[in-house]
């Protein structure tokens, strides 16, 4: 016999077994959580987006010193904003998802020339299992993104 061939080290077949075994519970357990946390990311960047176009007509009121106004459509996560001067639309969504819950802006947000808003108040939004509450604040116009 060839001498090298007896000081050969190798995995045995239940080893290669126990290795395939392992892994492959592993990979059922990450696997159960990958729709969750995709979901959960959706809605992460969804509500971000929200947030940021609510600053966007927040910043726009104040630096041209106009009334801004976004519309908001509760069927969906759809929303306009609008400046009220020239109507020109500054921006536009709709996610077909998502649905806007709960809403305290009866006629949607305005922001005046200072870049406030008119009044406070919230908006629920949910997006699959995920709940978000964003609240805009009187006098600061700071908006408060918060997990429910």
């Amino acid at each position: 016999m060839n001498k090298w061939l007896i000081h050969e080290k190798g995995f045995t077949l239940i080893e290669q077994l126990m290795i395939v075994l392992v892994l492959s519970i592993l990979l059922s357990i990450i696997g159960r959580n990958v729709p969750s946390i995709l979901e959960h990311a959706e809605a992460k960047k969804q509500v971000n987006m929200l947030k940021q176009d609510l600053q966007l007509a927040s910043y726009t009121a104040f630096i041209k010193k106009t009334r801004v106004t976004v519309e908001l459509h509760p069927q969906y996560v759809s929303y306009q904003v609008i400046d009220e001067n020239s109507h020109q639309v500054m921006a536009s969504y709709q996610h077909k998802k998502g649905i806007i819950k709960h809403s305290t802006f009866q006629q949607g947000i305005h922001f005046n020339i200072n870049g406030h808003p008119s009044s406070g108040g919230s908006l629920v939004v949910q997006f699959g299992s995920q709940t978000y509450k964003l609240t805009v604040y009187l006098g600061s116009g700071r908006i408060h993104v918060q997990k429910q």
